[in-house]
């Protein structure tokens, strides 16, 4: 089980590397069900994959305010 969750880690990383839009946004949903059921076997999950995810959540916040009324 956990050598099939880091090969899709793998395979999410590189997929992470080149998409853009609807693509990239897919790609960071698949990547954090599986660092979910990463922590679930206890393991810990990769740097990348957590700094990827922050971003993509700051990206996600800084675009709400952008679309706020002043």
């Amino acid at each position: 089980m956990i050598d099939a969750l880091n090969q899709r880690l793998e395979a999410l990383c590189h997929q992470l590397r080149t998409a853009r839009g609807a693509s990239r946004a897919e790609a960071l949903d698949h990547l954090s069900e599986v660092l979910q059921q990463l922590e679930l076997h206890g393991q810990a999950a990769p740097a990348w994959a957590r700094e990827a995810l922050s971003n993509a959540v700051e990206a996600d916040v800084e675009d709400g305010f952008d679309n706020m009324p002043v």
